[in-house]
């Protein structure tokens, strides 16, 4: 066996793992990256079914994104916002034409998913406050003898926004009770719209019951004076990859709209490309009115965005928007977005993510049909789970909420597939997560399609008893 590299005991000793005790931390050390696959020291090639934390849409070191990388960096990498670059500003304008709705929209650069997560609320809530205290607002509002102004947010119990302050703090996912006594004031939760496992109503009726239940709590958390904004996830994301049901997106829209509040929808894992459109809410007619982009965004480097519409931009021509980061719209980053932007742009790019989506739903649906742990498929484009269940009424999951860090089947699957198959998913999911770049081939998805299975028999022995 060759000798561990140092590089990897030192990250070992002194670097913070995200998530994780740090005992027993032992990275794989890294040689190289390209396309879908990562290169070990020791020659293993792995495929990387989570897109390096959903990243990477374009697979590692694309050649274009490199090349604008390179050439960006002879002149200018960063420079304030007191000053104006080139690819700074071509990418503001291009994401706020390219976003649903108007083109004169503004857009805020963060480095986070969370971060652009954080400006979205904060300028949602100093939106409203302009809205109540400089435009006449609180002449109209529902109790105008009240005080404060609008500062509430709406979120789902499915939903992760990030790990920062407020953003953790509009999460449902159990990471934001590592926050907790000290979450942000002022979220309140909602069910999430799920066909599979519907908090309440029927299959044919639940849409509806969850909008008259968000109706609901918008009246009794003080509605228009009160409620600031409602954040969604196109897709959900962490929290089992689930696509908005018909009609549900539209009901959000109609009662933010009916209510004076302002629509948050976060695509920070589903833009880009990830569902076959460039922005996942262009499945529907929603036109949100904040619109936060993350992860791929940068093409590998740390960018990410919140874009503002009109209406929200129109808020702070004369009042000031307080908030900001040292690095907000660095060059260099904004340089690989717009190579980016470029390639999921070309003809035929997003159909072809689309094609391979069906193929793999097919594939994915087909072994389901042959393992009686798999509860649920589901999914848009190349984003996908596969639910995992106790039993074959699908109500009993194999990890549940309250266990995303306890040691279940769920994550010995996923620690096989990376042991035995050289396909690395995620370990703390709900599922087996299906994920590849834009640019796998179909020959890569039977491949690892094969590994999946062999992974899903272990999970029907060990629920057999075997």
């Amino acid at each position: 066996m060759p000798e561990h590299p140092d590089f990897a005991t030192s990250q070992a000793r002194h670097m913070m793992q995200c998530w994780s005790a740090q005992a027993g931390y032992a990275p794989i050390p890294v040689a190289s990256t390209d396309g879908c696959w990562i290169e070990t020291t020791d020659g293993r090639r792995i495929f990387d079914l989570r897109s390096a934390h959903e990243c990477i849409n374009l697979g590692f070191r694309h050649p274009r994104v490199l090349d604008a990388l390179k050439a960006q960096m002879e002149s200018v990498v960063y420079v304030t916002d007191d000053f104006a670059t080139e690819p700074t500003g071509r990418l503001a304008q291009r994401l706020a034409e390219l976003a649903p709705g108007p083109a004169g929209k503004r857009v805020y650069f963060a480095q986070s998913g969370a971060a652009a997560v954080e400006a979205a609320i904060k300028a949602a809530r100093q939106y409203q406050y302009n809205r109540m205290f400089h435009e006449g607002g609180l002449a109209h509002a529902d109790a105008p003898g009240q005080y404060p102004y609008p500062y509430k947010i709406i979120s789902r119990y499915k939903s992760w926004h990030g790990s920062t302050a407020t953003a953790a703090s509009v999460s449902g996912d159990p990471r934001r009770w590592f926050q907790e006594p000290l979450t942000v004031p002022g979220v309140v939760f909602a069910p999430e719209a799920n066909a599979f496992r519907p908090p309440f109503g029927t299959p044919e009726t639940f849409v509806e019951e969850n909008l008259r239940y968000l109706d609901h709590i918008i009246e009794n958390e003080g509605g228009s004076n009160k409620v600031a904004a409602v954040i969604v996830e196109a897709v959900v994301g962490s929290n089992g990859i689930i696509p908005p049901p018909p009609g549900s997106l539209e009901g959000i829209r109609e009662l933010c709209d009916r209510w004076g509040l302002l629509m948050i929808v976060d695509e920070t894992m589903s833009g880009m490309g990830r569902t076959g459109r460039l922005f996942a809410i262009e499945h529907t007619s929603v036109v949100p009115d904040i619109i936060v982009l993350g992860k791929a965004l940068g093409a590998s480097c740390p960018l990410t965005a919140a874009i503002f519409s009109e209406k929200v931009a129109a808020s702070f021509e004369h009042h000031i928007f307080g908030h900001g980061q040292s690095y907000s719209g660095h060059a260099l980053a904004s340089a690989g977005a717009l190579a980016a932007l470029d390639v999921l742009l070309e003809d035929g790019f997003l159909e072809s993510v689309r094609a391979k989506g069906r193929h793999l739903e097919g594939k994915l649906r087909e072994l389901a049909s042959r393992h009686r742990c798999v509860g649920d498929v589901r999914g848009l484009g190349l984003f996908y789970t596969m639910e995992l269940v106790a039993t074959p009424d699908g109500q009993e999951p194999l990890r549940k909420t309250t266990e995303k860090y306890s040691r279940t089947v769920v994550k010995e699957a996923a620690e096989y597939l990376l042991a035995e198959k050289n396909i690395y998913v995620p370990t703390d999911k709900f599922g087996i997560w299906v994920v590849p770049p834009l640019i796998v081939t179909e020959a890569e998805i039977d491949w690892f399609c094969e590994g999946i299975d062999d992974a899903l028999t272990l999970v029907d022995r060990r629920l057999a008893g075997g």
